[in-house]
């Protein structure tokens, strides 16, 4: 009766001794997009606190995850990390390629926002996609 109380014991404390554990399903590591959003849905097993790009996300009671990303044209890298209670983390890191249509950029609308002391945001849109930006303060 101790074995297998001793094995019972043992059975229920991998959990603990094996530490939080992530699962990606999709997209696979070193994947080509042809489409700016990413939809990343994997499995986390034993953990408190999941992160993606730094980004706290939340998991259903099976410990399922679905999130939604979007890819910068070219290379990224996207990192998601675990840590269980008792403080162990684990990190997996999925190297995406965004493949570009012809003439290397996406038609996307645009938001433009700007603003004048005392009024309030004047919003317009355009169809063209800025490759660079910059940030001007008055």
């Amino acid at each position: 009766m101790a074995v297998l109380r001793g094995v019972y014991v043992a059975f229920q404390a991998r959990n603990i001794v094996l530490g939080p554990r992530i699962t990606i399903d999709t997209p696979t590591n070193g994947q080509s997009l042809e489409s700016p959003v990413v939809s990343i849905t994997g499995r986390v097993k034993n953990a408190s606190a999941i992160t993606l790009n730094d980004n706290p996300i939340y998991i259903d009671t099976t410990g399922a995850f679905s999130e939604k990303l979007i890819a910068p044209p070219g290379y990224s890298i996207i990192t998601m990390s675990v840590q269980d209670r008792f403080g162990r983390k684990k990190t997996k890191s999925l190297h995406l390629v965004l493949s570009t249509p012809e003439g290397n950029t996406f038609e996307m609308p645009i938001i433009n926002a700007t603003s004048t002391p005392g009024t309030l945001f004047e919003v317009s849109t355009s169809s063209k996609l800025i490759a660079t930006s910059s940030n001007q303060t008055r």
